[in-house]
């Protein structure tokens, strides 16, 4: 009988343990931890793991190409200068750098969806978290309401039969619909939007570069009006001012971190589309205020701005005419078309995300976080659609004063949330250390911690308070409640929520740096890397950097 007993328990010694190391290996293959198990939704419905390295690139890019850059331009050239400008962009692409950076490194160790969101939460402060997801959900839903705005105005060229109001109401749906679709179809769907404004861009930057030199059109302009009328439209103060425009035209590199929960594989897809953005970025901005730099001056009328911020005539426009290609008008308005529509595509799919973690975070109403079964937080999709409905109706109310609060809210708002990034990404990288993990052990390294981070914080609040100076002088009312509102609503509800939640810096020895790790075996990809070729990774790479 004891005999029999104790086979029986070998028995099930045995099998047990087979069955813990088979639960073991399934964890091991799906890149999960054992808190990543416990913080999973038992519900099927969840955001699906759709996106891979070029969706993500895409969609950074996506959002970050906006009429910002083919129509704003114009402002940020009448405001500063052509060298006025491009300091101006230099500096806020300096700051994405390192925002990316500090993003890319969180997200790749910690990919979900809204990130920065929950690294805000967990790293720094629950209300700190809750202010600064609000915040940014708040400037996406109106950067879609302004990127809306901006197509009765394209639609106009062909056609002004049909009210303003109609053409936003209908686009606003057609984006509603794509996001619906669920992530694979935004995925797709973005890709080849962005593909579409980048190949522009790169034959505006040839078509720009000939044109300068003589190639094409009438005449040489090389440098000259960097001389005649200046370099400088209004010296120190007019780069200052060009700050916020730049940044509202730049925009949405973040977005590879609110996408990396949706991303097939986080730990290789994640690192690469964060490299790729910061060099596409500077190739795109930096090449093409460049380029409209030598070709049209900063007092030429077409420059003028209206309260938008956005110039009565596409540079792009003006510089094909002095191409001599004015026969290619429709097929600029036609790509700032697709440009507007894919800004606010990205914008509407961001700002979803966002509002579904909060929700997930139980920091907005419970109902926003439900998924269906595609994958789409169709609730939170729904209450963004309604509030970009509503910043698009104040668009047609007497005088815009409204919809000028709100735009120029949202110009504000991302200076934010990416001083809330660097300030996460701050904290991480000390409790990582402190907490005795090694660096070795990321996926993806930030390099420079952490001059980066704090360079970055400065420089975030630096722009925020100084930048509004020009409403000062003379007064304007809407300028500075613009400009400065969404700084004091931001403070506001920091306050609150210090006052509700009772909650306070969290000790860096307490941070939780384990829930939703993912783990894997990192040689993997590094061996795929080891034993290609060097011709094969080149190859690799100038795909990767092209597409």
């Amino acid at each position: 009988m004891d005999n029999t007993t104790s086979k029986v328990e070998i028995i099930g010694i045995s099998e047990k343990m087979r069955i813990d190391s088979e639960t073991f290996e399934l964890n091991k293959e799906c890149n999960i931890t054992e808190s990543t198990l416990e913080s999973q939704d038992l519900d099927e419905s969840e955001l699906k793991r759709k996106l891979k390295a070029r969706h993500l690139t895409m969609i950074s890019l996506g959002g970050v190409i906006g009429h910002g850059l083919f129509l704003s331009s114009g402002g940020t050239l009448a405001e500063a200068g052509p060298a006025g400008a491009l300091m101006a962009y230099a500096i806020v692409g300096f700051i994405i750098y390192w925002v990316t950076l500090s993003l890319g490194e969180m997200a790749t160790y910690i990919p979900v969806s809204g990130s920065f969101t929950i690294f805000c939460r967990r790293f720094v402060d629950e209300s700190f978290g809750a202010a600064v997801g609000w915040n940014y959900w708040a400037g996406w839903s109106i950067v879609v309401a302004s990127e809306l705005t901006a197509l009765p105005v394209l639609m106009a060229f062909w056609t002004d039969k049909i009210p303003a109001w109609a053409w936003s109401g209908a686009w606003l749906i057609v984006i509603f619909l794509l996001n619906l679709a669920g992530t694979r179809v935004y995925g797709e769907t973005e890709y080849w939007l962005s593909m579409i404004k980048i190949l522009t861009i790169i034959i505006f930057i040839v078509v720009g570069s000939f044109t300068s030199g003589g190639l094409i059109g009438n005449e040489v302009y090389g440098l000259k009006y960097w001389s005649m009328p200046g370099a400088f439209a209004n010296g120190p103060l007019g780069v200052i001012n060009a700050l916020v425009l730049a940044s509202f035209s730049m925009q949405g590199a973040e977005m590879v971190g609110i996408a990396a929960g949706e991303s097939a594989n986080p730990r290789k897809d994640v690192p690469i589309a964060t490299r790729n953005v910061f060099y596409r970025l500077v190739f795109i901005y930096i090449g093409t205020m460049f380029v409209i730099g030598m070709i049209i001056p900063y007092n030429d009328p077409l420059n003028i701005t209206d309260c938008t911020g956005s110039a009565s005539v596409s540079p792009f426009t003006i510089v094909f005419q002095k191409s001599g290609l004015n026969s290619v008008a429709h097929v600029i308005n036609a790509v700032v078309l697709v440009t507007v529509v894919s800004c606010a595509n990205s914008g509407m799919y961001v700002a979803t995300r966002t509002l579904c973690t909060l929700s997930q975070e139980n920091i907005a109403p419970s109902k926003l976080s439900y998924i269906t079964s595609r994958g789409v937080p169709i609730y939170a999709l729904i209450a963004t659609t309604c509030i970009s409905l509503v910043a698009i109706a104040t668009s047609f109310l007497p005088g815009r004063s409204l919809f000028f609060i709100l735009v120029k809210l949202s110009g504000v708002s991302i200076f934010i949330s990416w001083g809330g990034i660097c300030c996460a990404h701050y904290r991480f990288r000390k409790a990582y250390l402190r907490q005795k993990y090694r660096l070795s052990d990321l996926p993806f390294v930030a390099h420079a911690h952490p001059f980066g981070d704090l360079f970055s914080m400065a420089a975030c609040i630096v722009v925020c308070l100084v930048s509004g100076r020009p409403y000062f002088s003379p007064v304007n009312i809407l300028g500075l409640v613009g400009h400065y509102g969404g700084l004091i609503l931001f403070l506001l509800g920091l306050i609150i929520a210090k006052l509700w939640t009772k909650s306070e810096i969290i000790p860096i020895d307490q941070i939780d740096l384990d829930s939703g790790r993912v783990d894997s075996d990192f040689n993997d990809f590094e061996n795929e890397l080891t034993i290609e070729s060097w011709y094969k990774r080149w190859k690799r790479s100038i795909i990767t950097f092209i597409v």
